[in-house]
């Protein structure tokens, strides 16, 4: 029987894999992808008023 892995799970997996290189590279991304979603909430909320 096998067990399918969720996305998560798979992400998960995939970053312990990664060399301290790309480790970095993929925080900075996240941090990047954190601040634009939050940005466009602060600019939801100012139009929202």
């Amino acid at each position: 029987m096998s067990i399918k892995m969720s996305n998560l799970e798979q992400i998960e997996t995939a970053i312990l894999t990664l060399s301290s290189d790309e480790f970095q590279q993929l925080r900075q991304w996240f941090f990047d992808l954190d601040y634009q979603h939050w940005d466009k909430q602060l600019e939801q909320d100012i139009a929202d008023g």
